[in-house]
C-alpha cells in the first residue's frame, strides 16, 4: 500500500469561519430569494451541509454525482442523486476543489439547458493557474496555487475524507 505524507493547511476553525463569511455573501447576493445548492458528490457533501446550515436564504439541497472517463476530465456521465429541477430557480453549484474547469462548464452549461435562472459556482479550494477553461468561481473558501487537498470531505484514493481539516497530501518517495 501507498504510504502518504499529509500537512494541514486549514484548521476546522478557519473553515467554519470560512463558511460563516461566504454564506453571509450568498444571503446578500440572493437577499432572501430560494436557492438551489447543487453539491457535486462526494467531495461537496461536507461544504453543502455547512453552507446550507449557515445561510439564512432558503435553499433546496441536491446532489449529482459526475463520471469522468478514466485518467481524463472527460464526462462519461452524470447521475441526478436527487431527482429535482432547476427551472427558473437561481442554481449555485458546490465543487471541492474547482482546477481545470472543464468539469464546472460542462455542468453550468447542463444546468443552464435545464432552465436554472442562473447558475453560480462555490467551491472548497479555488485553484486558478490550473484552469484550461474560463469559469467563473464566485465564492470560495480557500485559494491554491497547487497541490492535491484531501479532509472536510475530500478525499485521494478513497481516503482522508473524514479528516476535520483540510490537508495537501504528498506521496511518500521510495514508496
Amino acid at each position: 500500500m501507498e504510504t502518504f505524507k499529509i500537512q494541514r493547511r486549514h484548521d476546522a476553525a478557519s473553515i467554519a469561519a470560512r463558511v460563516t463569511d461566504v454564506a453571509a455573501a450568498i444571503d446578500k447576493e440572493y437577499a432572501g430569494k430560494p436557492l438551489v445548492l447543487v453539491g457535486v458528490l462526494k467531495g461537496a457533501s461536507f461544504f453543502l451541509a455547512d453552507l446550507a446550515r449557515s445561510l439564512t436564504t432558503p435553499v433546496a439541497c441536491e446532489f449529482i454525482n459526475v463520471r469522468r472517463a478514466e485518467g481524463s476530465d472527460e464526462i462519461v456521465q452524470i447521475d441526478f442523486a436527487t431527482g429535482f429541477t432547476v427551472r427558473d430557480r437561481p442554481v449555485l453549484l458546490l465543487k471541492d476543489v474547482v482546477s481545470f474547469g472543464v468539469i464546472e462548464n460542462y455542468l453550468i452549461d447542463h444546468l443552464r439547458d435545464d432552465g436554472a435562472a442562473n447558475v453560480r459556482v462555490a467551491c472548497v479550494v479555488d485553484k486558478p493557474h490550473d484552469r484550461r477553461a474560463e469559469v467563473e468561481v464566485h465564492f470560495s473558501l480557500f485559494q491554491a496555487e497547487q497541490g492535491i487537498f484531501v479532509g472536510y470531505g475530500m478525499d485521494y484514493q478513497g481516503r482522508f475524507a473524514q479528516l476535520p481539516y483540510i490537508a495537501e497530501v504528498f506521496a511518500e518517495p521510495g514508496q
